[in-house]
């Protein structure tokens, strides 16, 4: 105020208050350009900035700040100044104290000092707009205030446009109902990524059109925001203190061109936003995206000229933008189709952005038009750069917008599209790691996943020969169908490259088969001259997906489940593999086991048979024992379990698995090792004898007596040169004694029928002592012993049983009594004594034959002799009849040789020129022997005529 001379200028001063305050500015106009002298720029400009209410319409006092701002301000219109009511009142004290007591504000607010704008206009401006806003809160009115003088400064259009033309779009314009969110001040002190999060999260909280919203808000919002972002980055900068002595101002001028550090500042805030969207919502990103077209689409309202947008970084700037693109693509985590569709609707348009080659189509069909992607490309890309803070460095090879990346994430979309149509979801983040990073281990582990959560296309033929195409495409990128031969396995690039050609196909065979689908199989493994998998391979994996249906069947039955499975498999590639063991012995299991399945079986503690026991058992043919156990009378069905027993060898799994498989024999085990009939003949005695146990424990000792003579008969042959391979027969004497030892639990009232039964007892044990190895000869003979003693009390009983009928007879006639009816008168005494003459005779020769036998007993030596002499007799009764005729001593020598000798001779057969005679019957030759054996052992017993050998 040292300025002012004398009352009238301190009149003045207060005269110019009182119409600002009044917010009369025609008046205050008229004074100023009549006290002109004394009414400054500075002074007008303090006294309006501090007097005059924020509340007045800007359109007032434009006029004079406009000619406040040319240097000259004129009148409105010639008239006398209103006289002040108070002026008269004031003494020259009063006025210089009133003076005193102003407090007239600076034209520069603290906050623009440092902006480098000198005009004192654009300052007032700056100053007026806050306090506006601070009093009022009209961004509507700031904009009115400052749109005429735009052109006059650049940093008062900058703040415009960064700070008034935002606010009045986010308060007024897209969220009218969040009126008054920032005031001007704290929006200005918005910076950096939390101020991107602040500006673009009312885009987020409306989810209806959320995704129209958040590209309009960085177009309208952030941009402009954006543009002033060097002005406070340089006002931050000049701020701090600590950085004030070793950081050097920049230059004023450097104001005008703002953009030129937005690559810098809040561009890549806005590309970290998108990316961290798309990681959160990539259907909101990829809006976003397609609804913006990057820094270059920015709305400035007019107040920034396309000319001033360009400059040397908005190149870098759009590149970054375009980085961003491909960032969102491999951030995300969703997998879903329409999320897959977004991210190449993304990708076509950063191709766009950065004016490359456009990507085909989300088509499998168009990957042979994809560009190639050299080796160096991927040898550049680390696991490093798939991490979520690394996709935005310049440097990540798999983001940098450049014609190899976007190739490359063309495949990746393509992979992921495919392994979500084959039922596996994964990301393009994941499908990158395991196509690129992935070891051997994983990418089998994951093709066997894929190939399990193939949803069911049972029988369908198309949908599975697409599914093979998918598969062998996701192994390689480069597959081409038409092509059949294998690609060199060095240079394959895929999800699944590590796993081998070879493996693949045998995963896609065996998931072809489970789906039932045989005639594609057919079609594609079988008929072609060079197929993709080789003979051997073929036929191993057929087998294992027939085994596998196999032993998860619960039902042996063959018109159901897995048996029902692996019967059609054997079926469809039987005539394919017609020399092939391994079918036959499948086609042998699968009817063995079918033909169980009519039987009930259970195993141990109560556990259902199931197909696989019969694979899992060591010894199969024990479980047709445990049916003879659990099935009543299922011994009747003896051949049936014969075919059982037999395709069990047949399938390989007799007691001496797989040593019929002389595919490759050893000269050195050959000696050891039986042939298939050996063992199919093996497995008709052992279930033979089995069900002769069965019968015996069910006291059914005819059938048993019927298998032993008719079935169970002397594992020997006439013509067998090599009869020292032949095995010791352990089955057949076995079976014979435990029939001969058996004693019925019921037994019969009827004396021809015990008799009968001890005599079949005895011909069994006289068999069981032809058979049996010497070893057990004692045992045997203990039980010929004890049935012998039987057979003998019962013919002693029936004898004495005929003498008491006599006796009776004949005391009943001597006394003359009759128990006749219609009898005659009794006899005479010489009529009686007739009688006893004729029956003299009859009991003397039994009384004789009696004391013969007495005399000379056979011993059981001597049984068992006579039993070989008449088993080798009828055995091969071409030798005995050429012996008898010949009149031979052979044969009386033979009657004088040791049992072991005649036992040997009876089991090895004759070597000489009548052995080669026709081959006896088994069933005669058994019957013959039994017969022999009977006539020459215990025929004496019944009163049989001694054997013409002996005297």
């Amino acid at each position: 105020m040292a300025g002012f001379n004398g009352a009238v200028k301190a009149r003045i001063l207060l005269k110019a208050v009182d119409l600002a305050i009044s917010a009369e500015v025609a008046s205050l106009q008229q004074l100023v350009a009549r006290e002109s002298d004394i009414l400054s720029l500075d002074l007008v400009l303090r006294i309006l900035l501090t007097y005059l209410p924020e509340s007045t319409d800007p359109a007032l006092y434009i006029d004079l700040l406009q000619q406040l701002g040319g240097g000259k301000v004129h009148e409105p219109h010639p008239s006398p100044l209103r006289p002040v009511p108070s002026e008269r009142e004031w003494s020259d004290e009063e006025a210089w104290h009133q003076v005193r007591q102003l407090h007239l504000l600076p034209v520069a607010h603290e906050q623009d000092l440092q902006s480098g704008c000198i005009d004192q206009p654009s300052l007032f401006l700056l100053h007026r707009a806050r306090r506006i806003d601070l009093e009022t809160g009209s961004i509507p009115q700031i904009q009115q205030l400052l749109e005429p003088f735009v052109d006059r400064d650049p940093y008062l259009r900058t703040w415009l446009v960064s700070n008034i033309l935002p606010l009045r779009r986010l308060d007024y314009e897209y969220y009218p109902h969040n009126e008054g969110a920032y005031t001007v001040e704290a929006f200005e002190e918005l910076d950096g990524r939390p101020a991107i999060d602040a500006l673009l999260s009312p885009s987020l909280q409306n989810s209806n059109s959320g995704h129209v919203q958040a590209s309009r808000d960085i177009r309208g919002i952030v941009g402009p925001w954006i543009y002033g972002a060097t002005r406070r980055k340089r006002r931050k900068t000049h701020r701090d203190p600590r950085r004030s002595s070793v950081t050097a101002p920049e230059p004023l001028g450097t104001s005008v061109t703002p953009a030129v550090s937005e690559a810098r500042t809040g561009w890549p805030d806005v590309n970290g936003w998108i990316v961290d969207l798309a990681l959160r919502n990539l259907s909101l990103a990829a809006d976003t995206i397609g609804g913006w077209d990057g820094p270059k689409d920015v709305d400035y309202d007019g107040y920034i000229n396309d000319s001033e947008q360009k400059n040397g970084t908005m190149e870098e700037v759009n590149n970054h933008y375009a980085q961003a693109g491909l960032a969102a693509i491999y951030a995300t985590t969703n997998a879903s189709q329409s999320a897959l569709e977004r991210s190449y609707g993304i990708l076509q348009k950063m191709a766009r952005q950065s004016r490359l080659q456009e990507p085909h189509g989300l088509d499998d069909a168009q990957w042979d038009n994809v560009a190639r992607i050299s080796q160096d490309y991927i040898n550049q890309i680390t696991e490093l750069h798939l991490l979520h803070n690394i996709l935005l460095d310049p440097s990540n090879p798999l983001t940098i917008c450049t014609q190899a990346s976007l190739s490359f994430a063309s495949l990746i979309l393509n992979s992921s599209l495919l392994l979500q149509k084959l039922g596996q979801t994964l990301s393009c983040r994941d499908v990158c790691a395991l196509a690129l990073f992935g070891k051997s281990e994983g990418h089998a582990q994951e093709l066997h996943r894929l190939l399990q959560n193939v949803p069911a296309r049972t029988r369908d033929e198309d949908a599975w020969a697409e599914v093979r195409h998918f598969v062998l495409r996701l192994r390689d990128w480069r597959y081409i169908p038409s092509e059949p031969a294998l690609r060199d396995e060095e240079d394959t690039l895929g999800v699944l490259c590590k796993v081998k050609r070879k493996d693949v196909e045998v995963e896609l065979l065996k998931a072809i088969l489970t789906a039932s689908c045989y005639d594609l199989a057919v079609h594609v493994y079988c008929l072609p001259d060079e197929g993709p998998m080789s003979a051997d391979a073929l036929e191993k994996t057929i087998l294992g997906v027939t085994m596998s249906s196999y032993d998860g069947a619960s039902n042996g039955n063959r018109t159901r489940g897995g048996i029902r499975k692996a019967s059609e498999i054997v079926s469809a590639f039987r005539r394919h593999f017609p020399a092939s063991q391994s079918f036959d012995e499948a086609s042998a299991l699968i009817a063995a086991t079918h033909a169980m399945s009519f039987y009930s079986l259970t195993l141990q503690h109560g556990v259902p048979f199931q197909p696989v026991n019969v694979r899992t058992t060591k010894d199969p043919l024990s479980l047709i024992g445990k049916m003879l156990e659990q099935n009543p009378r299922s011994y009747t069905k003896l051949d049936d379990l014969i075919e059982i027993g037999q395709n069990l060898v047949k399938a390989g799994l007799g007691p001496e698995k797989s040593q019929h498989k002389t595919s490759a024999p050893d000269p050195q085990a050959s000696a050891s090792v039986r042939t298939l009939d050996q063992q199919l003949l093996d497995s008709s005695s052992r279930i033979t004898s089995m069900a002769i146990e069965a019968a015996l424990s069910e006291n059914d000792f005819d059938t048993a007596y019927s298998y032993i003579i008719n079935r169970l008969s002397p594992n020997t042959s006439a013509n067998d040169s090599n009869t020292s391979l032949a095995p010791e027969d352990d089955i057949s004497w076995r079976a014979a004694f435990l029939a001969g030892r058996f004693s019925p639990s019921t037994r019969s009232t009827t004396p021809p029928s015990s008799l009968r039964r001890l005599e079949q007892r005895l011909e069994l044990l006289s068999l069981a002592l032809i058979l049996a190895p010497s070893s057990h000869l004692p045992e045997i003979l203990t039980v010929w012993r004890a049935v012998e003693a039987d057979l003998t009390a019962l013919l002693a009983r029936e004898a004495a049983e005929e003498d008491s009928w006599n006796a009776k007879a004949d005391r009943g006639l001597l006394s003359g009594s009759t128990t006749i009816p219609g009898g005659f008168a009794p006899p005479s005494m010489a009529e009686m004594d007739k009688l006893s003459n004729q029956q003299r005779p009859r009991r003397q020769s039994r009384a004789t034959a009696a004391a013969a036998n007495e005399e000379a007993p056979m011993g059981l030596f001597d049984v068992a002799r006579g039993a070989a002499q008449a088993f080798r007799k009828n055995a091969f009764p071409l030798n005995a009849a050429a012996a008898a005729s010949a009149g031979s001593p052979t044969a009386g020598k033979a009657k004088e040789r040791p049992l072991s000798m005649m036992s040997d001779d009876s089991m090895g057969g004759g070597s000489g020129g009548e052995g080669k005679a026709e081959r006896v019957r088994k069933r005669d030759m058994v019957a013959n022997a039994v017969t022999g054996g009977l006539a020459s052992g215990i025929g004496w017993v019944i009163g049989a005529p001694a054997p013409s050998g002996r005297s």
